[in-house]
């Protein structure tokens, strides 16, 4: 699972790989994904579209199989139990205990707002890495069957890095930060390696269900590995335990996968990292003639900065706020999580109903006034402790309802912004400006914690993101849905 947005998920298809083409040739080639001709080309293509995971996890416009012949079973399914593996790494690290041990122990500084600040540096720099690394390596990864051999190094990059913030304590707090960069780096590459598999085990009609198969599985591992957590949150010095947990738990069960995920086809010539580089540059040079994709990114950009920063800290906010015991923040993010999937599922069904421009406006409404409420709740001359605290189970009930749901239907919107055929270089654009989103939103709640020793105007900082990324997004044309034809923009 990923600790916030799940790395979109890059799909492969037939044809040319992308260091076969001409130099000249007007085709964009995103990582893992199918190439796709210039506008207004007669050639046919069977296209593919990018999925997310875990909990973002929806179904493609289309779909297509990768290779010749049926997978075989063993590698299937120890593909699918990757995401049992991996969830228990944003659940139990990023986003519900570690962030009490890193705060409270490895932050020797005890001014208000300095664990806020080095938790959204490391998450930031974090972020800024697999930005510029994750598209360069995927271009590398898809050539020459090298995908099983990056997804083991970056999930063994992961796990060591892990085990190491288990083994800090008081005044460690150089490395805690460094060792936390490499551990989510090494996270998010596997995602986007291992990802890149899917379309290999899949054929045309089951990509969805197999997605949506270990997108089930990644949900049950993150709860089940929660739930071990229990023995240590009687002190906030046992929560350090919590990563030799999860380096164990991904360890253990990413054996599989390690050991019997194979790439299919071995027969293409590498591709070097600055070949790689170059064709990502190509990619983007032909951002500016993509419709309203351009206006779609700047406003996904901001809200997902918004959403991305509200995973990263919703535990340390609780805590320091709003006075959560360890245990009561266990409980808020098996409450969160149970009701994010539902709420992901329902106002998916809305949206084909009522348009996706106009699902992902009303669920940024809903945003902004969580965090009202939630800076509200930290008035102490307004509400005492008590009272904001049982307050807060409301207004997290409605950002779980909103979080997946949001995520969700921007996926969806992008597919019908993509005209047929261009589906994969829509997705791509996509995965690239989420991956910058995760950049800016923790630095900024941390710096603002920092400087004003106040976590209720940090989360005014967050309501910035979300209004910004409301306001762009009126600049998108609502499109056609392809459920209800009749849905149509009435700003426009």
């Amino acid at each position: 699972m990923s600790p916030g947005e799940r790395t979109p998920l890059w799909t492969r298809g037939g044809g040319l790989p992308p260091f076969l083409l001409p130099q000249d040739a007007e085709t964009l080639v995103w990582p893992g994904c199918l190439e796709v001709p210039p506008r207004g080309s007669s050639e046919a293509v069977a296209p593919l579209s990018q999925l997310p995971t875990g909990r973002d996890a929806v179904e493609p416009p289309r779909a297509g199989s990768q290779g010749s012949g049926p997978p075989d079973k063993r590698g299937l399914w120890a593909w699918i139990l990757f995401d049992f593996a991996n969830s228990a790494f944003p659940t139990i690290i990023i986003t519900a205990l570690y962030v009490l041990y890193f705060k409270k122990v490895l932050v020797s500084d005890p001014r208000p707002g300095s664990g806020d600040w080095y938790w959204g540096l490391a998450n930031s720099l974090g972020a800024f890495l697999v930005f510029l690394l994750a598209p360069a390596l995927g271009f590398m990864a898809d050539s020459g069957g090298r995908k099983s051999r990056f997804l083991r190094r970056a999930s063994f990059l992961c796990v060591g890095a892990t085990l190491g913030l288990g083994l800090l304590g008081p005044g460690d707090l150089g490395l805690g930060v460094l060792l936390l960069i490499l551990a989510i780096l090494g996270f998010e590459l596997a995602a986007v390696f291992y990802n890149a598999f899917l379309p290999e085990y899949a054929g045309s009609h089951s990509m969805a269900r197999l997605s949506g198969l270990a997108w089930g599985l990644g949900y049950i591992g993150g709860l089940l590995s929660l739930l071990l957590c229990l023995p240590f949150l009687g002190e906030v010095q046992d929560l350090r335990y919590t990563a030799f947990l999860v380096a164990g738990w991904f360890l253990l069960f990413g054996l599989p996968t390690f050991l019997f995920v194979r790439d299919r086809d071995q027969s293409s010539p590498k591709l070097s990292l600055a070949a790689s580089y170059k064709k990502l540059g190509q990619s983007l040079r032909r951002l500016s003639s993509l419709g309203d994709l351009p206006r779609f990114l700047a406003a996904f950009f901001f809200y997902n900065n918004g959403l991305l920063t509200v995973i990263v800290f919703a535990v340390a906010f609780t805590d320091q706020s709003l006075g959560f015991s360890s245990r009561e923040s266990l409980f808020l993010v098996l409450f969160l999580n149970l009701l994010a999937a539902p709420g992901a599922i329902v106002l998916g069904r809305l949206a084909s109903h009522w348009g996706e421009k106009r699902t992902i406006s009303w669920t940024l409404l809903a945003w902004l006034l969580v965090v009202l409420l939630s800076y509200l709740l930290t008035r102490r001359e307004l509400l005492s402790l008590l009272m904001a605290k049982r307050a807060f189970w409301g207004v997290a009930a409605l950002a779980a309802l909103c979080i997946g749901a949001t995520q969700a239907t921007s996926r969806a919107l992008v597919g019908q912004l993509a005209p047929q055929g261009q589906e994969g270089e829509y997705y791509g654009f996509m995965a690239f400006s989420g991956k910058a989103s995760g950049v800016l939103g923790p630095l900024v709640f941390g710096l603002v914690s920092k400087l004003s020793g106040d976590q209720g105007l940090a989360i005014l900082s967050i309501g910035a993101f979300f209004l910004i990324g409301l306001l762009l997004l009126r600049g998108v044309a609502e499109p056609r849905s392809l459920d209800n034809p009749e849905v149509a923009d009435p700003e426009r």
